[in-house]
């Protein structure tokens, strides 16, 4: 990532935000960062602006390309929703960059979902994160590094995804209960073609975000565009009145 990076409207920066170490992560778009002043602007859906959002919040933002990860932490110096500007900017405390070895997209989510741990055992859990390979699960219960679980996961009232998986990462939150990074290991033909659709479904979010960062440059552009032709008619006018 370049010191001074100023995306292209239509190649927009996607990254995901969490404040004050929530589970819950939003998408964003990357518009502007500069790792020698350490300083990072993030366009973000209007409808965080007025509760999740305030200033002095700690924040961790992580944005993946097809090669690298790049994780930064810092905290919100301030937050700008105008016709101008729609971001946060974030003082940058920390970065760090590491290959990327996920072979999926992750997307944030937030179900309920069952745990088949022993035969005639489950447990209730929630699921954050999830893509074609696995997801991040979060339970109060302990389970074995190394063990295959299955897990259903109630998407709706009327659609449950089941699949096989391997825990391959176990770790404590200060909260209390387990975060568990799972792989997936079996699934069938329906609850994959099930998993491919929420996957697409989910794509569709950020598609929605970038639309809205578009229309945001359109409309702000297009004011600018007529307070310039409305100075000119301004002049205009003078000048003809003078000429009268």
């Amino acid at each position: 990532m370049s010191s001074d990076l100023l995306p292209q409207i239509d190649s927009p920066i996607f990254c995901r935000v969490s404040i004050n170490n929530d589970e819950k992560w939003v998408h964003g778009i990357i518009t502007y960062i500069n790792l020698d002043k350490n300083i990072a602007e993030i366009f973000l859906s209007a409808k965080y602006f007025k509760s999740y959002f305030s200033e002095g919040s700690k924040i961790v933002i992580k944005s993946l390309d097809e090669n690298c990860e790049t994780l930064f932490t810092g905290s919100v110096s301030k937050k700008v929703i105008s016709i101008r500007k729609q971001a946060i900017t974030i003082q940058i405390s920390k970065v760090l960059s590491y290959n990327n070895q996920r072979k999926h997209e992750r997307f944030r989510v937030n179900y309920s979902c069952r745990v088949r741990y022993e035969e005639n055992i489950s447990y209730i859990a929630n699921i954050s994160d999830i893509s074609l390979g696995g997801g991040l699960i979060h339970s109060d219960d302990f389970f074995e590094e190394g063990r295959k679980i299955d897990i259903d996961v109630f998407v709706t009232p009327k659609i449950t995804i089941s699949f096989t998986c391997k825990i391959i990462r176990r770790i404590a939150n200060k909260s209390g209960g387990y975060s568990y990074g799972v792989q997936l290991a079996n699934i069938d033909d329906e609850n994959y073609n099930l998993l491919s659709e929420l996957i697409e479904y989910l794509q569709t979010q950020k598609k929605h975000l970038a639309q809205e960062w578009n229309m945001f440059n359109r409309l702000k552009y297009s004011v600018y565009a007529i307070s310039i032709l409305g100075i000119f008619l301004l002049i205009f006018v003078v000048f003809a009145s003078k000429a009268i």
